[in-house]
């Protein structure tokens, strides 16, 4: 996700395996360029497409052609995450500490990012975070 006030939206992650041999096509998009933010927000992440058959992994691109696939083969599709809008230093405490909470960020994340220092309990550390925000 890209990083802002409004931090961009979560690309989603699904996984297909074929349960029989057959033959597969895709048209996606959106594997070439990050997604932009605006007014001082972080870039998002574009999407990737993986193959998983047996104990390989390979990167595929957005659009294939038909190509036969086997039973046990895998797809991993992750969409791609939206950029932020809005500086991240102006993101409420409060919602990244949620972030935090939801598993979206870690700790670390939170005051490299957006310049919230949480303790080892999660909870804001309203003292750090304003001198760390200050300083930026």
């Amino acid at each position: 996700m890209g990083i802002g006030a409004w931090r961009g939206g979560l690309g989603a992650v699904r996984e297909f395996e074929l349960l029989v041999s057959g033959g597969v096509s895709i048209e996606g998009d959106g594997h070439r360029h990050r997604p932009w933010g605006l007014d001082g927000g972080g870039q998002g992440y574009p999407a990737t497409l993986q193959l998983l058959s047996g104990n390989a992994t390979q990167e595929l691109p957005s659009k294939m052609p038909y190509r036969r696939m086997h039973s046990g083969d895998r797809f991993l599709c992750v969409g791609p995450s939206g950029g932020g809008y809005g500086a991240p230093t102006a993101r409420a405490p409060e919602a990244v500490r949620q972030d935090v909470l939801d598993g979206l960020l870690d700790r670390d994340a939170a005051e490299r990012d957006f310049g919230v220092v949480l303790t080892a309990a999660n909870e804001i550390d309203m003292a750090a975070t304003a001198r760390l925000r200050a300083e930026r």
